[in-house]
């Protein structure tokens, strides 16, 4: 299988593709930096900036869409690049996979667009997030379904994957703070609380989706959690005593997502431990 996939400098997309490209797949990886694009043995780099409109009988063909690429970006001032990036170039994506005659397409979206709560999401509750970023997220999903009866399509709610090689996120900057000795915040008891997902069972729901059209799923873990939560596992890994400090914040309340749909094919997920220890040893030897 051929397969392109978006966002190619990535955090995800640095785990999808050596994966792909180990399981004998071709891949194109798709980002807008050619500096940035890693080389991988096996997958070809592809310069297209998804903010601007592009030709889908310019691209090279493909079995298989992949599209993680996303602009998270300040609104308003970002609001024409995060609706470029999030919305108008998914619609353009599936019509170039349409057209060239590819049978899946995978969406990567966000479980942020269930806004936040003080219970556990699922794929059919109504999404009540207001904010720009969450809308945007929300159209692409509704893109890629009115395409599922020309594709196989799947689409993925993300919740805060994670793992060796991220950058500017929250498991990362605890990491961080911890080996620093810097203070953790905490705002209303350390929440929100999440459930986040370990990057390689992300890149194996992916597999599964290129195999077999998944619908929607939320992509989470097992282990809902605080801030202060995932503070004393990391520090436990890291045999450092965490530094807390209390904030005066408030919080809307928690995303934690409800992930029966993704055990249903996906089988056993890694302990949220397990992925913290992973992490924070590769990152060590790195």
């Amino acid at each position: 299988m051929r397969v392109l996939v978006t966002g190619a400098t990535g955090f995800v997309a640095s785990h999808l593709v050596p994966a792909l490209v180990s399981r004998g797949h071709g891949v194109l990886q798709l980002g807008h930096d050619g500096a940035r694009i890693p080389e991988v043995d096996g997958a070809e780099p592809l310069l297209l900036d998804l903010s601007r409109p592009f030709d889908p009988d310019a691209l090279p063909e493909a079995d298989a869409v992949v599209h993680l690429a996303q602009a998270n970006v300040p609104f308003p001032a970002g609001a024409a690049q995060l609706f470029a990036v999030n919305a108008a170039s998914t619609a353009c994506l599936l019509e170039y996979a349409r057209v060239r005659g590819a049978s899946r397409f995978v969406l990567a979206s966000s479980a942020s667009v269930y806004g936040f709560g003080d219970r556990t999401f699922a794929e059919d509750d109504p999404p009540r997030a207001r904010d720009f970023y969450s809308a945007t997220k929300l159209a692409s999903e509704r893109f890629v379904a009115a395409y599922s009866e020309q594709l196989g399509t799947t689409i993925f709610r993300l919740v805060a994957p994670y793992g060796s090689g991220q950058r500017d996120r929250l498991i990362p900057a605890l990491v961080e703070r911890i080996r620093e000795a810097r203070p953790i915040t905490l705002n209303d008891g350390g929440r929100p609380r999440t459930n986040p997902i370990y990057v390689d069972d992300v890149v194996h729901a992916i597999f599964a989706a290129l195999e077999s059209p998944r619908g929607l799923v939320n992509v989470a873990g097992d282990e809902a959690v605080t801030i202060r939560d995932l503070g004393e596992l990391i520090g436990q890994t890291l045999d450092i005593e965490p530094v807390y400090e209390q904030g005066d914040g408030g919080t809307p309340g928690d995303l934690v997502a409800n992930n029966a749909r993704l055990h249903a094919f996906a089988g056993d997920l890694v302990p949220l431990r397990d992925g913290l220890r992973r992490t924070v040893l590769a990152e060590a030897h790195a």
